[in-house]
């Protein structure tokens, strides 16, 4: 019965909402995005672009190394170029 009733609620807010979105190909990404792992774990970063929609870009790293290593800071515009980062729709 409780499966019941949560298969209708998630449809129900799929209507209402829409399907949740797993990546926004707009999101801008900001100048702290250099993350360091502290264990084998999937890390990223969650902005917010005009104070809307938050999106989040992901990577795969292992222990001590960083998750994003080929990324180009341009610290004065504070843009940002990733070279390696697969799938940001994980």
């Amino acid at each position: 019965m409780m499966t019941r009733v949560f298969l209708a609620m998630f449809f129900l807010l799929v209507l209402t909402k829409g399907w949740p979105r797993l990546y926004d190909g707009d999101c801008t990404r900001g100048p702290n995005m250099h993350i360091t792992c502290f264990k084998d774990q999937s890390c990223g970063l969650i902005v917010k672009r005009n104070g809307r929609l938050s999106c989040t870009l992901n990577c795969k790293c292992r222990r001590n190394e960083s998750c994003l290593p080929s990324e180009e800071v341009d610290w004065d515009n504070r843009n940002m170029k990733i070279v390696i980062c697969p799938k940001p729709w994980f």
